[in-house]
């Protein structure tokens, strides 16, 4: 998992979230492209995420334009909700993106019944882990190997 991508300090600056419709596949798909050089959903797992029960998908406008979006996943008969995804793109970062994003996820999973969102990040992303940080997220481990790549996770976990 990636949530990750794009983080940067929150700047004032208006950003709109809203749950994802179909007719945004192309421009998230765009997002995810240039905010990830490896371990990319491809577009059926995007479209796929978009339409599912399991999981809700919103996107952050800015400047009337896509600018990020996150994927928020859950489980039935969990009380736990998982950040699986949030991406900023290149363009839109240090707007506040990332901040309205995370925001948007934590209302999404209480809505959805959930006491706690997780969450794994890269552990050479120092941005996203002050972010998360300053968001209430804990640590709760160290995921060796995790990335395609071989690098470690952090999962970190925020109590709603």
């Amino acid at each position: 998992m990636r949530p990750d991508a794009g983080l940067m300090p929150a700047a004032a600056n208006r950003v709109a979230v809203r749950a994802a419709r179909s007719g945004d596949l192309t421009a998230i798909e765009a997002i995810e492209s240039r905010s990830f050089s490896a371990d990319r959903f491809s577009r059926t797992t995007l479209k796929r995420l978009i339409a599912g029960r399991t999981a809700s998908v919103v996107v952050a406008v800015a400047s009337a334009a896509a600018a990020g979006y996150a994927a928020i996943l859950f489980r039935k008969g969990s009380t736990v909700a998982r950040l699986y995804s949030i991406a900023v793109d290149p363009a839109a970062r240090g707007q506040g993106v990332a901040t309205a994003l995370i925001k948007a996820a934590i209302r999404i999973a209480r809505r959805r019944g959930a006491d706690r969102l997780r969450l794994e990040v890269r552990a050479s992303n120092a941005l996203a882990l002050s972010l998360y940080d300053r968001s209430g997220f804990t640590f709760l481990g160290r995921s060796p190997g995790y990335y395609q790549d071989g690098e470690d996770a952090i999962r970190l976990e925020r109590r709603l």
